[in-house]
């Protein structure tokens, strides 16, 4: 099974300005002779052309750059992850999930029933995986006993 992270989509407004503002910057550049200039605008223009996506599945975690038609992939297999964090606040309603490969973390945005189909997956495929999922209420409740025990601090001295 594949899980998908969700992803904002690019209006195409957007994608037009960039690369409007992106052919006048490379005229306005050829125009003043800074040639040093000219390749890093012509890297900018098909920035509008560029789409991502994020993909769970049994093999691993896979990020894929697609630009014209040629796909990048940046793949961890389950192997090499080693833990999993989710946040129910921060994207809500849906749910982030924080994939971390040693000191690297990965966020993919997902529905909140898939991230429990990836959690469980995360936990079959790699029992060594540390996984955090807390509801939003043990998080506040996590949060009020920190401030409590700083505050308790800050009294004894």
């Amino acid at each position: 099974m594949k899980y998908k992270g969700i992803l904002p989509e690019r209006k195409t407004w957007i994608k037009a300005a960039i690369f409007i503002i992106a052919g006048y910057m490379l005229a306005v550049e050829i125009l003043a002779g800074r040639w040093a200039y000219v390749p890093i605008t012509i890297l900018v223009m098909p920035a509008c052309f560029f789409k991502k996506e994020q993909i769970i599945s049994e093999d691993g975690v896979d990020i894929q750059y697609m630009l014209f038609g040629r796909i990048m992939h940046n793949y961890w297999s389950w192997d090499e992850i080693t833990t999993l964090h989710v946040d129910h606040r921060r994207a809500r309603p849906n749910v982030m999930l924080h994939i971390g490969k040693g000191v690297v973390t990965r966020s993919y945005i997902m529905d909140p029933a898939d991230c429990r189909a990836v959690l469980k997956l995360a936990a079959h495929m790699n029992p060594a995986v540390y996984i955090e999922d807390l509801t939003e209420e043990q998080v506040l409740h996590r949060e009020e006993v920190r401030k409590a025990q700083r505050a308790a601090k800050k009294q004894k001295k």
